[in-house]
């Protein structure tokens, strides 16, 4: 129920980390605690467990560079929820499996399940859209047409922040890709005259 320009323009700068964050490339000092800088990645939907369980459930293969920032992205996880991600990943394939048993009920259920999570992953672009990509088209039209954009909240955002996301992931194009890899798990379509 945040206005998208106030998510953009203030919340977004507090969640989006100091680590891939160019507003902050040496991170963050903690004064009285460390000298050194330390950086961390902001709150990030690839932290859940959930959603990494079921992408090594269901066999979506990332490309290296998705796959990096997901891993990268279980460092934020609780030890045990890491661990079974880990476990997960190293069992047999769940997809090999189904289609194995030449079961069309099982074929579906599998496909119902990619499309949850695809729908989610399109959902997700979607907010994202909402809350970064259009405020961030915005902030550069206010800057473009040199309007006094002082009373505009999306102008205090950062301009390196416009197309990273609060973890630091060039955020569409992660996005998109992840939601790609996940649309190609589907089980091929078998005729109902092949029986």
């Amino acid at each position: 129920y945040v206005d998208p320009s106030v998510f953009y323009g203030v919340m977004r700068i507090y969640l989006s980390g100091w680590k891939d964050n160019p507003s902050m490339p040496k991170g963050l000092v903690y004064e009285g605690v460390q000298t050194e800088p330390i950086k961390y990645s902001g709150g990030s939907a690839a932290q859940s467990s959930v959603l990494q369980c079921f992408d090594e459930l269901l066999g979506v293969k990332h490309e290296d560079k998705s796959r990096a920032f997901l891993t990268c992205m279980r460092s934020y996880m609780p030890p045990a929820h890491r661990k079974l991600i880990q476990d997960i990943s190293v069992q047999p394939s769940l997809r090999d499996f189904v289609q194995q048993q030449a079961n069309e009920y099982l074929n579906k259920a599998f496909d119902v399940c990619v499309s949850k999570l695809l729908a989610f992953r399109s959902y997700h672009i979607n907010v994202v859209s909402r809350f970064i990509t259009v405020p961030a088209a915005r902030a550069r039209q206010l800057r473009k047409n040199s309007h006094d954009s002082e009373g505009e909240i999306v102008s205090r955002a950062p301009t390196s922040l416009e197309e990273r996301g609060t973890g630091g992931s060039g955020i569409m194009t992660f996005l998109k890709t992840v939601r790609d890899k996940t649309e190609v798990i589907f089980l091929p379509q078998t005729s109902q005259n092949d029986s």
